[in-house]
């Protein structure tokens, strides 16, 4: 995910760049806003394939 970041940077210019993708455990995962019953959350999801390639990640 870094090195994609980077890639934008030195590609468009631009000074910072921030993909919506975290990591936890070696593994990414996204936070997800939910609205319901006039309340709003966010509901993390852990991925078992990495967003950029869909390579799965390992298991230990």
């Amino acid at each position: 995910m870094k090195e994609l970041e980077q890639k934008f940077m030195d590609n468009f210019g631009y000074e910072e760049v921030s993909g919506p993708v975290d990591m936890l455990s070696g593994r990414a995962y996204l936070s997800f806003e939910v609205k319901g019953r006039g309340k709003t959350k966010h509901v993390p999801m852990m991925l078992s394939k990495c967003p950029i390639c869909g390579r799965e990640y390992e298991t230990k």
